[in-house]
Parts: structure tokens; sequence; C-alpha cells
């Protein structure tokens, strides 16, 4: 699903083009908003966005065999809740 799918089945459901369009802005301004803040964001039946920290380790390039050391680092991690879950297994 693209911007733009979205903002059609949000006209079928009898808002403008415009109005479509600033809804949509406005939701993505807001989660983004939210989680530059690193603050959790919970939408209940879609699933929660939160920051997640990553230890440091070592790792090793597939290519070389050289093995690298990763730095520690926030990584944003996305759960979908549980009636997406079912929605997708049924």
């Amino acid at each position: 699903m693209t911007r733009q799918d979205l903002l059609k089945s949000l006209t079928q459901l009898g808002l403008t083009k415009k109005q479509a369009a600033l809804s949509v802005d406005v939701f993505f301004n807001t989660i983004t908003n939210a989680l530059r803040e690193e603050k959790k964001v919970s939408i209940v039946g879609l699933g929660t966005w939160e920051w997640k920290k990553r230890i440091a380790r070592l790792a090793r390039n597939p290519k070389t065999g050289k093995v690298v050391a990763l730095g520690s680092r926030k990584v944003l991690v996305f759960k979908p809740s549980r009636l997406i879950k079912t929605k997708l297994k049924g």
C-alpha cells in the first residue's frame, strides 16, 4: 500500500483529496515527531513502534570473513497488535 492508496481510501469515505492529504500528513508527522523524541507510539488495533537499544557486539563480514566490532545503537522496532496478527493468520 502506498500513500496514494491510503488517500484514495479516505476519499471514498467522503473526504476531499485535500482533507485526506492533510489527515495523512498530520497522522504521519505526529508519529514521526513522537519517535524523534524517542517516545513509544501505540495505536490500538495496529501496533507499537518503540526504540530498542542494541548492545555492542562482534560481527563477521560475510564477504571477507573478517571480524568487525559493532558499537551499541538504538533501532526502531514495530510490533503488530494481536488483532493484526490474528487477521493475517486467518
